[in-house]
């Protein structure tokens, strides 16, 4: 049986631990003064909640999921009280599924038994609301709207310091996979408009989920440009293959880094369907 130490964490502020997951995935820890909360679970391989709690101490504390996607919800059947956007509901009861994430955690070079992997969550979820607020004490989070990289993806607002938690939902090389598992193009920008124009006086940092992924605030204007760009049919519009077998296209030129070549941040890989 695995144990903790397959995690490892970086204390970022006096609030916020971030914790590096098997699968290359960030999970974040947010501990209040009198209450906490943990933000994603990765693919539920180890006993994550163990971990966290041994970090939490004996606040109280509940679950928050910045989307459905397996490498996000995976552990959510480890934890009591779970919230996440209905609009992601349907994606996260497919996504539980033990045997597609035990085969991406295989393919990465994971060796680990059955038991090791967090059972199916397919009911029980909180509906977690736009705008929607946590009391930590010292610090009170807010659930903002990030919707794209699916229906239903959040973003988590640190108000007092000042920081954005944007997962996967925003970053410099945003996913839309088409079909009923994500927005269009023209979804995800207007909900960043919206968000942006409400929030953009109230972080000057930005969090991710993945490693590869980097950026402020900028981020979010030059993915409202960009949005712009590939429904005007001025994008790179470069053909990528992938995307669970649909036709996608990455929107700017990268280079080996896998950033953009004209020096700007945001990019945007999306399905034929997105468009």
């Amino acid at each position: 049986m695995l144990d903790t130490s397959i995690f490892t964490c970086e204390k970022l502020t006096d609030v916020i631990t971030r914790v590096r997951m098997p699968g290359d995935v960030f999970a974040y820890i947010a501990t209040g003064s009198e209450r906490c909360a943990v933000i994603d679970t990765g693919f539920g391989l180890g006993p994550f909640r163990e971990y966290c709690e041994k970090i939490i101490g004996d606040r109280p504390y509940e679950l928050i999921l910045t989307h459905g996607h397996f490498d996000h919800s995976g552990g959510a059947s480890q934890f009591d009280k779970v919230w996440m956007h209905p609009d992601d509901l349907q994606l996260a009861q497919r996504h539980t599924d033990r045997k597609m994430r035990s085969g991406f955690l295989a393919r990465d070079g994971w060796k680990f038994e059955w038991e090791d992997l967090a059972e199916e969550k397919l009911s029980g979820y909180l509906p977690l609301e736009y705008r929607q607020r946590f009391d930590l004490g010292n610090e009170v989070l807010e659930i903002v709207n990030l919707g794209g990289h699916t229906p239903g993806s959040i973003g988590t607002l640190f108000t007092n310091e000042r920081i954005l938690l944007a997962g996967d939902a925003c970053c410099s090389f945003t996913l839309l996979f088409g079909g009923k598992d994500s927005l269009n193009v023209k979804g995800l920008r207007d909900n960043l408009i919206d968000t942006w124009h409400r929030y953009k006086d109230c972080f000057d940092t930005v969090l991710y989920s993945h490693p590869h992924n980097y950026g402020g605030p900028e981020v979010i204007e030059q993915m409202i440009e960009l949005c712009n760009e590939i429904l005007e049919g001025k994008d790179d519009r470069i053909e990528r293959p992938g995307m669970f077998g649909r036709k996608s296209y990455v929107a700017k030129a990268t280079g080996e880094n896998g950033r953009r070549l004209d020096g700007k941040i945001a990019n945007l890989q999306y399905a034929e369907d997105c468009i």
